[in-house]
């Protein structure tokens, strides 16, 4: 924005020194302003529109540079000019409004080059995600999707959200909604979304696998379902063999249920022919045993107790459409006269000129705002680095310090300091050389005494901080 702003400022600002000129024939002095307000509102939108095509020219390049890379089977690379196409977009060449059109197109590259790799969490991937959400007719997506959520991948809210989407958007599609059933008998769900693509299922003229069909069957039996969908499953189920000892009773319940219509009739028939050699007392406290208590039925109050009648509500009615009439007729005259006052007050010459003053006034405040804003993120971003004060270094003169380790590698030395310094202790490593070998010492703080070098060793060694040491003669090095 102020990138924007500050190019419109500068190019409406010479062309006003252009322009305005040739008003001062048949324009008052006071009324420069409308020019130069409307030629500074054209510049911003002429900067808006060429940021915006630049932006899309250097979007389609590097889009196009990710499919090369991407058909050449260098993915790295590919994902690199994805990112920098998405810091285009967020980049200030599109502002909020300009770039919906482009980032739906670079959202849903990135969804297709994220589903066509081979990784390992690719359905909990937020952008295939939002891809899928505002594209859900995409079926080579939806498929790719719904293979991995299948394949036991991390599962969130909005997992639930895209399949429930994809579920409407594909009602057709027996593949598709095959393997929605399976995600949702998998995840045990028996909500409205999966209820209805257990329908279709059902109703599709293709027969359901049998592996499919008694996971249902279990989800319905272990919810008590007993709506013509569970009893057309049940009486499937039947069919094929499934021998489970709530079958019957769940039979029996959704015949109970169930009102005979059209549509209900050839179920009810089956589980007829199902049922036919129990008894009927045998039904009854078969389905009353299957049904959960929340599907007894209870009375509903007798209309006595409400304390509204009919003969009360249409007078009640009535009385209050006059009320709402009369009052909107009083609102809609106060308007109006208001409307007439304004008109009066606005047609004076006080009131022309408190408005230009008031225009003026609010496009200083607007520019002031501006640089005021732009010089403090400029100062926020060239701030200067205080140097940190060099430490003291205080001399030491107790005489005695632990050596905890010596390596004849440097690297290794210094790696042991660092690890005891972020324990919190003083740690240092001096040099020693000997006949054929140079040996890199770590050392451990000072001590005045022999014996409280030892206790301070000792203490060390049940913290596992160390796992040996022996008293030396302190002297630090000057070494860093």
């Amino acid at each position: 924005m102020a990138v924007r702003l500050w190019t419109a400022l500068f190019f409406g600002g010479l062309s006003t020194l252009v322009v305005i000129p040739l008003f001062s024939g048949f324009l008052r002095p006071e009324w420069m302003i409308v020019p130069g307000l409307a030629l500074l509102a054209a510049a911003y939108w002429f900067t808006g529109a060429a940021f915006a095509a630049m932006g899309r020219h250097r979007l389609d390049r590097l889009i196009s540079e990710a499919a090369v890379w991407e058909r050449a089977g260098m993915a790295r690379e590919a994902r690199q000019a994805l990112d920098r196409a998405e810091a285009t977009v967020d980049s200030f060449f599109f502002s909020p409004f300009s770039r919906r059109a482009p980032a739906r197109r670079l959202l849903a590259q990135m969804a297709r080059f994220r589903l066509a790799q081979n990784a390992s969490e690719s359905s909990s991937d937020p952008v295939i995600g939002a891809y899928l959400r505002h594209f859900p007719h995409d079926r080579e997506a939806v498929v790719r999707w719904l293979d991995e959520v299948s394949a036991g991948k991390a599962v969130t809210r909005k997992t639930h959200d895209i399949a429930a989407g994809i579920g409407a958007a594909h009602s057709e599609d027996g593949l598709i909604q095959r393997m929605l059933a399976r995600f949702y008998v998998a995840e045990r769900r028996c909500d409205f979304a999966a209820l209805q693509t257990y329908g279709r299922l059902m109703a599709a003229d293709e027969p359901v696998a049998d592996e499919l069909l008694g996971g249902l069957t279990d989800l319905f039996l272990a919810q008590q379902r007993a709506d013509s969908l569970a009893l057309g499953v049940y009486l499937d189920a039947r069919e094929r063999g499934y021998r489970d000892e709530r079958l019957l009773a769940g039979i029996a319940a959704g015949r109970g249920m169930i009102h005979p219509s059209p549509l209900t009739l050839p179920l009810l028939e089956k589980a007829d022919a199902v049922l036919e050699e129990i008894p009927p007392a045998h039904r009854s406290e078969m389905a009353s045993g299957f049904l959960p208590e929340s599907a007894v039925a209870r009375p509903e109050p007798p209309p006595a107790r409400r304390w509204i009648g009919r003969a009360h509500i249409g007078p009640m009615i009535r009385t209050m459409g006059i009320g709402v009439v009369r009052w909107a007729g009083a609102g809609f005259a106060i308007a109006a006269g208001q409307l007439r006052n304004s008109r009066k007050v606005l047609a004076s010459r006080q009131a022309r000129s408190s408005l230009k003053w008031i225009s003026m006034g609010l496009f200083v405040v607007a520019v002031g705002w501006l640089v005021i804003s732009t010089a403090m993120h400029l100062a926020a971003d060239f701030k200067t680095v205080e140097k940190a004060p060099t430490p003291v270094v205080v001399p030491v003169t107790d005489p005695f310090t632990l050596q905890v380790a010596a390596y004849l590698k440097e690297t290794d030395a210094r790696r042991v300091v660092d690890q005891l310094k972020k324990q919190g202790l003083d740690a240092y490593w001096t040099r020693a050389t000997g006949a054929n070998k140079t040996w890199y010492q770590v050392r451990v703080s000072h001590f005045a005494t022999k014996a409280q070098a030892r206790a301070a060793g000792d203490d060390l060694i049940k913290r596992q901080l160390i796992g040996d040491y022996y008293v030396a003669n302190y002297k630090r090095p000057d070494v860093p």
